[in-house]
């Protein structure tokens, strides 16, 4: 297994393009692969065995799939009899998919996972949430040259206890946000980590 960094981070909604309700007492913890090779797929696997472990079935992926794809990914899982739901955000000229896909066992986990985290590695919008809280709402923030824009982006109702995963630029890692005690520190954390966790 490669060795495993964890850090406490401050949340910054701007440089997350995420946000969130009912978010008292929030805390973002990055956690990630210490090797810089191969590190989206040790990414993946660190990430399986996680959730695992932490035996919060079901989980609920929810990324942004490229619409080329959105088809055979379908097939993909109505083949394998996974619950997923497919749905549009964004206005009449730029719309875009959005999949969520319901994970009740490490078999359908381990399947997701496999198929899909590419498109997390590819820096679309890819999350695992400990309940199904996700919506998209409209925020305002500096684009490129420092002009406001307005943003479409994921947003999760944090009702108590509630964690979601988002996977970190080019699948290095992944943030943790949480408002469970169990995840409070990192001190917590690490007492939930799999059997043979190497920190760095």
């Amino acid at each position: 297994m490669t060795k495993i960094s964890i850090t406490a981070v401050a949340f910054d909604s701007e440089e997350d393009y995420i946000v969130f309700e009912k978010a008292q007492k929030l805390k973002k913890l990055y956690i990630g692969p210490s090797e810089y090779e191969n590190y989206d797929e040790d990414t993946k696997q660190f990430l399986y065995k996680f959730l695992c472990e932490q035996n919060a079935f079901p989980y609920f992926v929810l990324y942004e799939p490229y619409s080329d794809v959105t088809e055979e990914i379908e097939k993909l899982y109505i083949s394998e009899s996974i619950p997923y739901s497919l749905r549009y955000e964004g206005s009449s000229f730029k719309r875009f998919p959005v999949l969520t896909i319901t994970i009740n066992g490490p078999s359908a986990l381990k399947l997701v996972l496999e198929e899909s985290f590419w498109i997390a590695a590819s820096n679309q919008f890819y999350s695992i949430s400990f309940s199904n809280n996700t919506s998209y709402k409209p925020i305002l923030k500096k684009g490129l040259f420092g002009k406001m824009k307005q943003y479409l982006v994921p947003c999760f109702t944090m009702k108590h206890p509630a964690t979601v995963i988002k996977i970190w630029h080019d699948g290095q890692g992944f943030n943790l946000y949480t408002n469970d005690s169990k995840y409070s520190t990192v001190e917590q954390l690490i007492s939930y980590l799999p059997n043979g966790t190497i920190l760095e």
